[in-house]
């Protein structure tokens, strides 16, 4: 174990997320089968005092999900002194590779923390959607469905908190790094757009990579005002989700092949981890998609799993703001992109 200002933060936050995660599903557990008996006023006050227990832990753990987020990343960043051959956090999520011992299971555990965080912020703000539409009504119908994605955070966040927990506790001082540096996975052939056509990556041909993001980006942004200005409906929501999904791979291969080149001043450098140190402005630009992002996907599960009789006049509001929301992460993102690109070149 590594012992630092950060890990002793991240574990911090990580024993928090375990014993709240736990407790988010016990009492979703319960509240569901609570739901199912009927009982005299003492067993409506206690389902009534379980009920405000439960938002209130849940409404903590997804908190302190989106705070462990950034600080796990940090976490690696105070790692690289630790290793002569390290040089980046890509150099961090390889220590163990290779290895025979339980440090093996070191890469596979940010692999899945990697995965887990961002899905555990996004399952966090549907259940907080959900909690409110159902909180507005006067018979409470949406109550399953913010229970389900209740214990969907809960299990969700324990599993993350484990995995980190297990990432800090794993020995990791004596293991051989196999690939401490980041040019192999993302400089060499073998990095992931090794599976896109030859045309959206190869240099001569990076322009059409350039285009397709800032016109799928520009699009996203067209398409969100014009769902505003005329009124969203689903087949609007519909558009909207697939552009979702397009501008989220599209993004992805942009900061690796186009991004972190231009704005690290190495054209044949294509680590997306370098930027964080080196490029810290450039944290505010992929915040902002993510933000972006997710507002989107908020919007659908508020209009396709909000849908009731009792919601219907109040879905319309609430999907209007996150898709302003995601009008302003989109655009924000779009004009810091070209922004720093513009100046990267200026330089």
């Amino acid at each position: 174990m590594i012992l630092n200002a950060y890990a002793v933060l991240d574990g911090f936050l990580a024993i928090l997320r375990l014993g709240l995660g736990l407790l988010v599903i016990f009492l979703a557990l319960a509240t569901w089968r609570a739901r199912r008996r009927r009982g005299d006023e003492v067993v409506a006050s206690k389902r009534e005092e379980r009920g405000t227990l439960l938002f209130l832990a849940a409404f903590a753990l997804v908190g302190l999900a989106i705070v462990s987020w950034p600080v796990f990343y940090l976490l690696l960043q105070s790692y690289i002194p630790e290793w002569p051959g390290v040089m980046c956090i890509y150099g961090v999520t390889q220590i163990g590779a290779g290895s025979v011992g339980t440090a093996r299971f070191l890469p596979d555990l940010l692999r899945s923390m990697q995965l887990l965080k961002p899905t555990l912020v996004f399952v966090g703000g549907a259940w907080l959607i959900l909690h409110l539409l159902n909180g507005r009504t006067a018979t409470a119908p949406l109550a399953g469905r913010a229970l389900l994605a209740l214990l969907a955070v809960g299990v969700l966040a324990t599993g993350d908190a484990v995995a980190e927990l297990a990432y800090l506790l794993v020995p990791k001082k004596e293991e051989f790094v196999t690939a401490g540096c980041c040019t192999q996975a993302f400089d060499g052939a073998e990095r992931f757009s090794r599976f896109l056509p030859h045309a959206l990556v190869e240099e001569p041909y990076r322009h059409w990579l350039n285009l397709a993001y800032f016109w799928l980006n520009g699009g996203m942004v067209v398409a969100l005002f014009a769902a505003l200005r005329l009124g969203w409906m689903r087949k609007w929501l519909a558009l909207l989700a697939a552009l979702l999904a397009a501008t989220i791979v599209l993004n992805l291969v942009f900061l690796v092949e186009t991004a972190a080149p231009a704005l690290l001043h190495l054209p044949l450098h294509h680590c997306p981890y370098d930027l964080l140190p080196e490029v810290p402005e450039s944290t505010v630009t992929i915040g902002l998609f993510v933000l972006g992002s997710f507002a989107v996907g908020w919007a659908c599960v508020a209009a396709w799993l909000g849908r009731h009789r009792e919601t219907e006049t109040l879905v319309p509001p609430l999907v209007a703001k996150l898709l302003s929301i995601g009008l302003f992460g989109y655009l924000g993102s779009l004009v810091m992109m070209a922004l720093e690109l513009a100046l990267a070149r200026a330089r």
